[in-house]
């Protein structure tokens, strides 16, 4: 051996005992640095893409197997911007701008498409389903409707009959409902959440086709917008689509809903609304919740759930129907409620046991096998709902994108001491309101 190799040999040696045995591992798997992090986990939102236009306009996709495209264009403003006095200006601007074409449902319809369009407080939605093929049409029809300059007369005049004509029919509504806008109306009072969300005859015959120009400008924004499609298109295409028809739809300044908070409420409010017609008593009782950003909005689900369960379990001696509780998610401070239909005789005894019921999660916890089933109620619920839905619920309650896959972790913390923190919290802000609609009386009134 020469004197070279041998140099070599020793120099290589010195080397691995230096480097150690990880070296040589590291060369055999090739040029991987084990410092690097590995891949996230794949979940159901990992094919979900998101671009925006140059005018602000939100566009989320996500390419899947199916039959048709569901594709839903969401503003982000709803009945809480209505005026003041002017209860249904968003309802009323949604009709007249899909006034202007009354065949408009005819015209998907003969696409193999379907569409919908609605609102609630927070949000505006249109939703189209059709066909890969027919995606473009069926968007271009519903673009023309939306994404306008000027609110035609004829569409005004002809939504504005019509939205009376269905003001008249709901002062007809059965019971439930009206003690349903009957309770918001009375926990909220003047805040935007306790009114209608498509007005009476009142507020609707005050709106002017200039109110509906100008809730249109301020909220009809391209950057107050965004696009959720699901099913077989590709994203580029749909990019390129909404391009085409979106891109020049304007951009101004979003108003944010900076609203008062509702008026605090020091004792038990008892509302009766007489409705003799009735044959039995609506009940319906809770207080200002909490917002779906809220850090605390699951523990408050959870909530509902126990009580709804405490409720059921009363409605069966007390002869009680419809029984329920809710914590709606919102984007201001929802309601936590419950709810029931009730004989006449009954509704005093079973109005104290709900409301008893509500007060008594704040002084003592819940056992562990109400927690569990509160959970697992929760759990099922989301466990049925499809990624569109979870898309849905983000973009509509401004929640962080990673909340769906979040959810279950923070449920599955909630502790009975949480549920009692929790409920002390809103009673401390609030007492209960109670609605008590039907063949009621002043010696029928619950006592409490």
């Amino acid at each position: 051996m020469s004197a070279s190799n041998t140099v070599v040999i020793r120099i290589c040696a010195l080397l691995l005992l230096t480097l150690g045995p990880g070296a040589v591992t590291a060369q055999k798997k090739g040029d991987q640095n084990p410092a690097q992090p590995l891949p996230a986990p794949a979940t159901p939102f990992s094919e979900v893409r998101r671009d925006s236009l140059l005018n602000g306009m939100q566009i989320v996709t996500l390419e899947r197997p199916a039959e048709r495209i569901k594709c839903e264009l969401i503003v982000r403003s709803g009945a809480m911007f209505d005026t003041v006095g002017k209860a249904g200006l968003a309802s009323l601007t949604q009709a007249t701008l899909m006034a202007a074409n009354p065949r408009i449902k005819d015209e998907i319809e003969s696409l193999q498409g379907e569409v919908t369009w609605g609102l609630d407080w927070d949000a505006t939605w249109y939703r189209l389903e059709v066909p890969a093929g027919n995606f473009e049409t069926a968007l271009e029809i519903l673009s023309r409707l939306v994404n306008v300059e000027a609110i035609r007369t004829d569409a005004f005049k002809r939504a504005q009959e019509l939205q009376l004509d269905r003001a008249k029919e709901r002062a007809k509504q059965e019971p439930g409902a009206r003690a349903d806008e009957a309770f918001l109306a009375a926990l909220y009072r003047e805040h935007p959440y306790g009114h209608g969300i498509d007005g009476d005859e009142q507020t609707i015959a005050t709106i002017k086709q200039g109110d509906i120009h100008d809730f249109e400008s301020r909220f009809y924004l391209a950057n107050n917008a965004v696009a959720l499609v699901v099913g077989p298109i590709r994203h580029e295409r749909v990019v390129r689509a909404f391009k085409l028809l979106f891109g020049g739809w304007v951009k101004g300044p979003v108003v944010p809903p900076t609203f008062r908070q509702p008026q605090r409420t020091t004792e038990v409010r008892v509302v009766r609304v007489v409705a003799p017609e009735a044959s039995k008593v609506e009940l319906r009782g809770g207080v200002v919740g909490l917002k779906a950003t809220d850090e605390d909005f699951v523990v408050g689900q959870v909530v509902a759930r126990v009580l709804e369960a405490r409720l059921k379990r009363d409605a069966a001696a007390q002869q009680a129907d419809r029984v329920m509780a809710d914590a709606p998610s919102r984007r201001l401070a929802g309601p936590i409620y419950f709810s029931a239909s009730i004989t006449p005789e009954r509704a005093v005894a079973f109005s104290r046991a709900a409301t008893d019921g509500f007060a008594a999660l704040a002084g003592s916890p819940i056992t562990a096998e109400e927690l569990a089933s509160a959970k697992a109620s929760l759990a099922s619920e989301r466990g049925g709902r499809s990624v569109g839905d979870h898309l849905r619920e983000i973009e509509f309650y401004a929640l962080p994108r990673t909340y769906p896959l979040t959810y279950m972790t923070r449920l599955e913390a909630v502790t009975a001491a949480d549920v009692q923190r929790v409920v002390q919290r809103l009673l401390a802000a609030n007492a209960l309101t109670v609605v008590v609609l039907g063949p009621v009386s002043e010696n029928l009134k619950p006592q409490m």
